[in-house]
């Protein structure tokens, strides 16, 4: 094991953890819901809602929060962001929808690497687009972001953050 000085620069927990946090937002993001249909079936038909504003994270694969999203070694062993134990833990979250068609995401979350504790803060935003009761998300940075869906106040989302980790749903409430 390398012993590396507090002072001395490497990637650290935090710094994997807002390139992990970055895949949220690339990361397809899906639905375990059904999709509408062209169809004026009253079950898939678009509903009349107030789109816009905040939705505060709920609950992450039906736990409620803070809630354990990733727990076990990650990186490459052969590399210096290598950890034998990383441990991700969502404590707060929140996705904004503005009128114009944009969004804003936030994530307060812990990461232990290896025993050492860090506190972050992941924001993210860009461009939204609806589809019914389907939502699309698209990253400032011109990625996709995926798809979910929105329905009477509350937004759901299928998504992964590590690259090692499983997707789960995400259920954010207006």
């Amino acid at each position: 094991m390398t012993h590396t000085s507090p002072d001395a620069p490497r990637l650290t927990g935090r710094a994997r953890v807002r390139r992990a946090f970055a895949i949220v937002v690339v990361t397809t993001l899906a639905t375990g819901a059904a999709g509408c249909s062209s169809s004026k079936d009253s079950t898939t038909a678009p509903t009349e809602q107030n789109i816009p504003g905040a939705y505060v994270l709920e609950t992450i694969q039906t736990k409620l929060l803070p809630v354990k999203i990733f727990d076990g070694p990650i990186g490459n062993p052969r590399n210096d962001d290598y950890y034998r134990s990383f441990v991700v833990t969502v404590k707060r979250g929140q996705i904004d929808l503005d009128d114009e068609g944009n969004y804003r995401a936030a994530f307060l979350y812990t990461v232990v690497a290896d025993g050492e504790a860090s506190d972050g803060l992941l924001v993210k935003s860009g461009t939204y687009m609806l589809n019914g009761n389907r939502i699309a998300l698209t990253t400032d940075e011109g990625g996709d972001a995926g798809v979910g869906t929105i329905r009477s106040g509350q937004l759901t989302i299928q998504m992964t953050i590590v690259d090692e980790g499983k997707t789960m749903p995400w259920v954010f409430r207006q």
